[in-house]
């Protein structure tokens, strides 16, 4: 049975209430929205509100880019709180070019639900504007629960009439032509790819780890540590670093956050990563990177969109022996870099 909305508000009003509220001067106001009612924009809208820098690059490269390509729209950020508290006051300031865009990433199925549920709440409210769903991946697990949800998803989907949706790989593109073959299906890289954050750094050194302990990593925890500790025995300086740093981040702390960990990364000889992220990361700040799959097919088709940068290498079965390895030619081909440079 499909969800209403006023179950989907419920649901969401539930999971928000374990959530700290955003100050006072954060918060978009009802009152100020009337004031852009002659103006024509793009409501950018699903923004997090967790400590996932990954999705927080996504809301930020995502602006950046309407911003720069959209010139006479007013971009306005409206995060999964925002959306529900302001959903009505947003349609009563229509101007009739407004755009709803949902930002992409991998919360599409039934590991997220709640960001899932935003985003068929965002369609069913939004059915008379045009909605773009920027890139983004789907998983649905083959359980019950998942199948119940895909229905659900297709269905809200299918039955919006002005609907553009993205995949940032092919899987999510296979499944979202086949299901939705009379909607606009475009394939586009993770939005991310549209930064640049590369500068010169005076020196590299040493390797930095950033791996996943949650339900997307494909490493048992076993194998985690016995591959940390190899790495901290054989190379010096070793750091681990996170993209889910453990505060809460908004759109109006995101970028020193993001600054501060391009900064780390442009500082590593060589980053070990199984995160989508953290290879994007290192693709935008041309970081050297050996790239672990991840349970699902993000990683691994993820890597289709920079395979062409020499200075990543993709484990698809990575151990000890084939981490070592790529390591170890990712810093003989930067020292000789270097040294053709001196």
């Amino acid at each position: 049975m499909r969800l209403t909305l006023q179950q989907l508000k419920a649901h969401a009003a539930e999971w928000l209430l374990l959530k700290v509220k955003y100050p006072l001067e954060y918060r978009l106001s009802r009152q100020s929205l009337p004031e852009r009612s002659h103006q024509k924009k793009i409501i950018l809208t699903l923004l997090p509100g967790h400590d996932n820098l990954g999705d927080h690059a996504i809301a930020y490269a995502s602006y950046c880019f309407l911003k720069e390509h959209f010139p006479a729209y007013d971009i306005m950020e409206v995060d999964m709180k925002e959306i529900y508290r302001l959903a009505r006051p947003l349609k009563r300031m229509r101007h009739p070019e407004d755009i709803v865009c949902i930002i992409g990433g991998g919360n599409m199925g039934d590991l997220y639900r709640y960001e899932e549920w935003t985003r068929q709440f965002i369609m069913k409210t939004f059915k008379s504007y045009p909605v773009i769903q920027l890139p983004a991946t789907v998983h649905f697990t083959e359980t019950k629960r998942g199948k119940r949800e895909e229905r659900r998803a297709i269905q809200t989907y299918k039955h919006h009439p002005r609907l553009l949706l993205m995949a940032r790989d092919q899987t999510t593109y296979t499944w979202m032509k086949q299901h939705f073959p009379d909607q606009d299906v475009w394939k586009q890289p993770d939005m991310v790819l549209t930064l640049d954050e590369s500068t010169k750094e005076p020196k590299r050194e040493g390797v930095l780890l950033c791996l996943r302990e949650d339900k997307e990593a494909y490493l048992t925890e076993k194998e985690r540590q016995q591959l940390k500790q190899h790495i901290q025995e054989t190379y010096d300086p070793v750091g681990l670093i996170t993209t889910t740093i453990g505060k809460r981040v908004d759109r109006t702390t995101r970028l020193d956050e993001l600054s501060a960990l391009w900064t780390e990364l442009r500082k590593a000889q060589v980053v070990v990563t199984d995160r989508l992220h953290g290879m994007i990361f290192c693709a935008i700040t041309k970081t050297p990177c050996v790239v672990l799959r991840s349970f699902d097919h993000k990683v691994m088709e993820g890597y289709e969109w920079v395979a062409h940068l020499p200075f990543l290498t993709l484990l698809k079965e990575p151990n000890e022996a084939t981490v070592k390895e790529a390591i170890h030619q990712l810093m003989k081909t930067s020292g000789q870099k270097g040294e053709e440079a001196g």
